[in-house]
């Protein structure tokens, strides 16, 4: 007959639990605005102020600051074009500073030339001119011939797909007191007898022409060196005459050119229109506006 006082919770069932309403939360200020705890009411405060550029800010001690680029060299007026070889097309600015060519290292690159050193020649711009040296390649550094060149012995010239060398002259052996005199054919009184042999890949020697002629011809026919399956022969291509000092070597190719090989070291002045041989690779110096 008792009523149960409003104090005392209801009886739960076993296994079920309570529902209590949820904590009530504070009220949150917006996205981007911050709370205040109190004080005099003012604006409120949105973002950060954006970040300041590098260039914008005053250099700190004990911080280094990238270096400006250099430019770049400025162009003489040479440039080489590539008229043989698997770079056929290509052509070439060339700076004031000069250029370094190989196969491995320089500027013009010829990688797929077995005949190019990795480091092999160099192109030099000196007082308005162009130079070019032989950077102690294996293969050389050729050069077409102005009409006519100078020989010493064993100078290496070249002319289609040919390498030749200037032996000299054969000077007669003077006879040894006491010894025999060794038997042969009379050397002929008054000429000079020189040679010239073919030079094959590997630096082995091939076919040789020894002459006490005033001239030794080499051509695709009817020369003392004749090869009939060399497209870049001319009919009669290059010819030589004896000097006191050597042989005088004249181009006859009307154009396809005669090369000789430079000595290591030496700078060469070319011309516009000069061709310059490295391995299997020609180029022509031009003359830019």
């Amino acid at each position: 007959g008792m009523r149960p006082s409003a104090r005392t919770p209801p009886p739960t069932a076993a296994g079920l639990s309570v529902e209590r309403p949820p904590p009530q939360r504070a009220p949150t200020a917006p996205p981007g605005i911050m709370a205040r705890t109190g004080g005099a009411a003012g604006p409120a405060t949105t973002r950060p102020p954006p970040p300041v550029p590098d260039s914008a800010m005053p250099g700190r001690a004990g911080v280094a600051t990238a270096a400006p680029r250099a430019a770049p060299p400025a162009a003489s007026r040479f440039g080489l074009a590539v008229i043989a070889g698997s770079a056929r097309g290509q052509r070439y600015k060339l700076p004031v500073t000069g250029c370094v060519v190989g196969r491995q290292r320089g500027a013009i690159l010829f990688a797929d030339d077995a005949f190019v050193s990795p480091l092999h020649a160099t192109f030099l711009v000196k007082e308005g001119s162009l130079y070019v040296r032989d950077e102690s390649s294996a293969s050389g550094v050729f050069v077409t011939v102005g009409g006519t060149e100078a020989l010493t012995p064993r100078t290496l010239f070249s002319a289609g797909q040919r390498l030749f060398r200037f032996t000299g002259r054969l000077e007669p052996q003077p006879p040894v007191t006491g010894r025999p005199t060794i038997y042969g054919a009379p050397v002929p009184l008054g000429q000079a007898v020189y040679g010239v042999e073919e030079m094959l890949v590997g630096g082995r020697a091939g076919r040789a022409v020894m002459t006490a002629a005033p001239l030794l011809t080499i051509g695709l026919a009817h020369c003392d060196l004749s090869f009939p399956g060399d497209e870049g022969l001319a009919g009669r291509h290059c010819e030589l005459s004896p000097t006191p000092t050597g042989a005088l070597l004249r181009d006859l190719s009307g154009g396809l050119g005669t090369y000789v090989r430079l000595a290591s070291g030496v700078e060469r002045p070319l011309r516009p229109g000069d061709r310059v041989r490295l391995g299997q690779h020609v180029l022509q110096v031009e003359t830019l506006g």
